[in-house]
């Protein structure tokens, strides 16, 4: 059986135009748990039907690695990646949620039919355009209509049984931290020892300021460009506080999901836990 013949089957054609549907209106649309599992399921069929039909000696490989990425992709594992991707602006993003590995029986699916004598006889150049539209289906699915959102006001105070110093201290180990597990997916970051800034290659854009305590004033705005938020810093030689007043995130386009809650709990995790968890 071809490749032609392959991409024939018409559960490939349906996945295919569910991936299209799905990310170009159910999501921007309705945005829900459900057609998250959608692109999911109709994904894990179609991404691996479509390589092995292309090369046809590595069927086997194709799922196998399919499921592994897609395992890793789901995970915090990633995260160093979109990190990186997301610094030039490059809008792809993902939700962790491991009941989303459910939808690896498609590979089982996928594999089946690949195996199966069932065939269908189209014309090479409709071959070609399902090949182009499933590609277009895929990168739909990668990099889905997006917007950057501020939520101001928040106004929220942590407090600290630390010196001010010592809170500064812990907040540039932790931004240390962010930058390199990024530079660990990308390694292209740079230091700058003059301005403490890291930056990467290539590039003007800050990615992290490391703070100098001598230069940190109450009721100073502070930009944390690792965590995408603006705070204020105060306190003593016995207490300290963090003040939370914006944070920013690049949400789904037309989502009316309370991204503002789960923006702010993503900086309570990042950076206060972190915080309070050195010593």
């Amino acid at each position: 059986m071809t490749a032609a013949n392959k991409t024939g089957h018409p559960l490939f054609i349906i996945c295919v135009f569910i991936l299209i549907l799905n990310d170009w209106y159910l999501k921007p649309v309705f945005h829900n748990t459900l057609t998250g599992k959608l692109s999911d399921f109709a994904g894990l069929f179609a991404l691996p039907y479509l390589l092995s039909s292309l090369m046809p000696k590595h069927t086997l490989k194709i799922h196998v690695w399919t499921g592994l990425l897609f395992i890793v992709w789901k995970s915090e594992l990633a995260e160093p990646l979109i990190t990186f991707a997301n610094s030039f602006r490059i809008p792809i993003s993902r939700t962790i949620d491991f009941t989303d590995n459910i939808a690896l029986i498609s590979l089982l699916f996928s594999y089946y039919i690949l195996k199966s004598s069932f065939a269908l006889n189209i014309k090479p150049i409709l071959h070609k355009a399902l090949v182009a539209a499933s590609c277009l289906a895929f990168a739909a699915t990668s990099m889905p209509p997006r917007e950057n959102r501020t939520f101001t006001q928040i106004d929220k105070v942590y407090t600290f049984d630390i010196s001010k110093r010592e809170l500064v201290s812990r907040l540039n180990m932790v931004q240390t931290r962010e930058v390199y597990k990024i530079n660990k997916g990308s390694g292209k970051v740079d230091f700058n020892e003059d301005s403490n800034v890291f930056y990467f290659q290539g590039s003007t854009d800050t990615l992290a300021l490391l703070l100098d305590y001598r230069n940190i004033h109450n009721g100073d705005t502070i930009r944390l460009k690792t965590s995408v938020a603006d705070i204020m810093i105060t306190g003593d030689d016995r207490k300290s506080e963090l003040k939370l007043l914006t944070v920013y995130k690049t949400v789904p386009l037309y989502s009316d999901k309370d991204y503002r809650t789960k923006t702010i709990r993503e900086f309570e995790k990042r950076i206060v836990k972190r915080i309070e968890s050195y010593r």
